[in-house]
C-alpha cells in the first residue's frame, strides 16, 4: 500500500480522526481556547441541535467560552465508535460522545453523537464543521471527591 492509498484507508482515516476527537475532548475538559483554535479552519463552522448554524473561529470559541465560564469543577469528554469517510476533500465523521460535569450540587451526563466534517491542513486533519446533537441529560447525586487506591 503507497502513501497514498493510506489517505483513503477507512482504518486510517478514523485513527486520523479519532486523534482529533482526543484532542477535542482534552480541550474542551481543560479549557484549552488555544488548542482548540489550533484544531479548526479558519472557515470552521458549528451547528449545536436546532441552533442556526454560526460561522468563523470567534462563534466557535464563543461556544467553548460559555463552557468555561460554568466554572463545572471536573468535565471528562468520551467520545467512541468513530467512523470517518473520504468525502471529496473532506472527510466526513460520525462518533457518540458523553460528557460527564462533575458539579458541587449533582453531576449531568450528557449523550449525544457528533456528525462533523474534518478537512486536511498541512498534512492535518482539522475541524471544519462541528455538529452537535445531545440526545439525553442524565442528572445525579454529586460524585465523591475522594478516591483510595487498593493493594500496594
Amino acid at each position: 500500500m503507497t502513501t497514498t492509498d493510506l489517505t483513503d484507508d477507512l482504518g486510517v482515516l478514523g485513527a486520523r480522526s479519532a486523534r482529533v476527537y482526543f484532542r477535542y475532548a482534552r480541550a474542551v475538559d481543560e479549557g484549552d481556547l488555544d488548542t482548540l483554535r489550533a484544531l479548526v479552519t479558519d472557515d470552521i463552522k458549528i451547528t449545536r441541535g436546532d441552533h442556526p448554524t454560526e460561522d468563523g473561529v470567534e462563534a466557535f470559541l464563543d461556544v467553548y467560552r460559555a463552557h468555561n465560564a460554568l466554572g463545572i469543577p471536573v468535565c471528562k469528554h468520551v467520545v467512541t465508535n468513530v467512523l470517518a469517510e473520504r468525502d471529496g476533500d473532506d472527510v466526513v465523521t460520525h462518533a457518540y460522545f458523553e460528557a460527564t460535569m462533575l458539579e458541587e450540587e449533582g453531576t449531568r451526563v450528557i449523550i449525544g453523537v457528533y456528525d462533523d466534517v474534518h478537512r486536511e491542513v498541512d498534512g492535518e486533519l482539522k475541524l471544519a464543521h462541528k455538529r452537535i446533537r445531545v440526545q439525553r441529560t442524565l442528572h445525579l447525586p454529586p460524585a465523591g471527591a475522594t478516591h483510595v487506591h487498593v493493594g500496594k
